[in-house]
């Protein structure tokens, strides 16, 4: 019988699939092939799609035909071994054709639950996987280019990289979040162009937002090649070229400029980490790649990869549908995609990573489709283990936002906008609140928002993003779940004020439907957290979130707590509740929320 060691997060499931096996063995007359193990009866269990249809189903037809028997036979010849086991978790079994349909006993379901959500044990039963344990994840995110704004785009990426270092952090994984700055290229030359002749105000300590500033001259650059005749484009492209060459010379004036205004757009993008309570544990940038991709190319060319075709240099990658992989242009120029390819060769050797997971928007699916099979082709046993993740734009009502264009939506604005919102609301608590108080309730608040309004949809979609949507307490919103945490912990304040606390000895009484409900999305939390870093998707914690909360609404208006009928269920409901703001607050902490206490 195979281990269920890595499967005690959910115990109802494990110990279903224990005596299911064994179930099996004594319908099989002991004779049970050797290629069913009790593992299988854990995985073959799901939850049906109506709650009215049980908490498990299992389907038999896989264990029908390895016993070469009738399904509907094997089915119903379980079902009475099973309603003979004793199994404390079983409440009853419907059979419906090959399918046992396995109700849960609700009582079981508290006396194991709750205990474990209260003691915060069940929260770290993931992080014990010595599977997980020995990989090593590293989850590249943010990637802003320097000389350009910070946009609420780049808030997408930061919020789903974040919750996805958070959430393989969760399931045991050995994760090393990155972030890649894009600090050279043709659009720095243009942002030094544009300041020379549109700088007006010169650039200085007293400009707040001096990211912004420098997308502003860029903007003006593009525009002015847009606008300009023949003769002018040449020899603003020459200007600009002169520029870029000075800035990849590393001397000069241009070079001195780079380094300064470069320094003022990575203070920026600190500082909006730091607000948004994001960190790094290293660093890449643009620039520190350069040489070793040039470096890249000569190697794979003596290897016989990489190969001339027009002067350019690459490969053919027409058998995966591909195109052509350009690794250095005609002129002598490596590629994004060439710097790609040195910075994997960097992870992989000198961070020893076993993943590396790219969080990007859904224009370069392409790019990296040719990037991992490049690697692949160079020999890295890691590229099988790379994956892009990519998600959907964040646009205004009226399309698509460019810095290009000059119509994107900075994130300091969005900041500016969400805050203001919140101290709308905030106003009734002038009187009892100090003014830090206040403050950092606003800024827990406006961070809750942004960062559900950014990951409760699923990454592949785009989203319309709305401000006041967004800050709203009703509905699908961030500030709707900190609420619920924040009600919670006024009932548990409450009691302890009358002296009134939680308890475990009379957790049979928690027999409401309301309850069942409740508990049972409680349960749900850790498979949940599973199955968002099997699939990359934040979206999936962020929807079992809403719906637990929708649970807990549905309990608190249904059942009292406080007035309970008696003081043993009122101390149940208690460490119901508990566990609930426990749950609660785990998962927003796995989507980079940080709830208020008091609201």
């Amino acid at each position: 019988m195979n281990d269920l060691e890595n499967y005690k997060y959910d115990p109802a499931k494990s110990s279903l699939a224990t005596s299911l096996f064994e179930a099996l063995t004594k319908v099989a007359q002991g004779n049970i092939p050797e290629e069913l193990s009790v593992v299988d009866f854990f995985k073959a269990l799901e939850q049906p799609p109506e709650k009215a249809l049980g908490d498990y189903a299992l389907p038999c037809f896989r264990f029908a035909k390895a016993l070469k028997k009738n399904p509907n036979l094997v089915a119903e010849e379980l079902k009475k071994e099973m309603e003979l086991s004793g199994n404390a978790w079983i409440l009853k079994i419907d059979l419906k054709g090959a399918f046992l349909n396995i109700f849960t006993d609700q009582k079981q379901v508290a006396k194991t639950m709750i205990p474990l959500l209260l003691s915060a044990e069940g929260f770290s039963l993931l992080s014990k996987n010595p599977v997980h344990n020995n990989t090593k994840v590293m989850i590249e995110y943010s990637q802003p280019n320097t000389h350009k704004e910070f946009h609420v785009g780049h808030g997408r990426n930061v919020c789903l990289g974040d919750s996805l270092c958070r959430i393989f952090t969760y399931n045991g994984f050995n994760v090393t979040p990155v972030n890649y700055i894009g600090d050279e290229g043709a659009h720095i030359a243009k942002c030094l162009w544009g300041m020379e002749q549109y700088g007006g105000e010169k650039l200085n300590a007293a400009v707040k937002n001096k990211a912004e500033w420098l997308g502003q001259r860029y903007v003006e650059a593009n525009n002015a090649l847009k606008e300009a005749t023949p003769e002018e484009k040449v020899k603003i492209q020459s200007e600009i070229s002169t520029i870029l060459k000075a800035i990849e010379s590393k001397s000069g004036n241009y070079f001195d400029i780079w380094k300064t205004t470069r320094q003022y757009c990575l203070e920026d993008f600190d500082n909006i980490y730091k607000w948004l309570d994001v960190h790094f544990d290293h660093f890449f940038f643009e620039s520190e790649v350069s040489d070793s991709s040039q470096e890249i190319v000569e190697e794979y060319m003596k290897k016989g990869l990489f190969v001339e075709d027009n002067g350019a240099i690459g490969f053919d990658m027409s058998d995966k549908k591909l195109g052509f992989f350009m690794a250095r242009k005609s002129d002598g120029t490596t590629l994004y995609a060439t710097k790609d390819l040195a910075l994997a060769k960097v992870k992989f050797n000198d961070f020893d990573i076993d993943r590396s997971i790219y969080v990007v928007g859904s224009e370069q699916v392409f790019h990296f489709k040719q990037v991992f099979y490049a690697l692949e082709k160079m020999g890295f046993k890691q590229a099988p283990k790379c994956y892009h993740l990519s998600y959907g734009m964040v646009v205004r009502p009226e399309g698509k936002m460019s810095s290009r264009a000059g119509n994107s939506f900075t994130f300091l604005q969005l900041i500016d906008l969400v805050i203001e919102e919140i101290n709308t609301y905030l106003e009734k608590y002038n009187n009892e609140w100090t003014r830090e108080q206040s403050e950092d309730t606003a800024h827990k608040l406006a961070v809750g928002a942004i960062k559900y309004g950014m990951l409760h949809a699923d990454p592949n979609k785009e989203i319309v993003f709305d401000p006041k949507e967004w800050v709203s307490f009703e509905g699908n919103s961030g500030p709707y779940l900190m609420y619920s945490y924040a009600r919670t912990q006024s009932i548990l304040s409450k009691a302890r004020e009358l002296g009134i606390s939680e308890s475990l000895e009379h957790l049979e009484l928690l027999t409401h439907e309301s309850e069942r409900e409740l508990m049972r999305h409680l349960y749900d939390f850790n498979q949940t957290a599973i199955y968002a870093a099997e699939n990359y998707k934040p979206s999936t914690i962020a929807n079992h979130l809403f719906f637990t909360c929708k649970a807990y609404n549905r309990f608190y208006a249904e059942v009292s707590v406080m007035k309970a009928e008696n003081e043993h269920l009122r101390a149940a409901r208690l460490a119901l509740l508990k566990a609930f703001a426990n749950t609660l607050k785990t998962g927003l902490y796995l989507l980079g929320i940080t709830p208020p206490e008091k609201m």
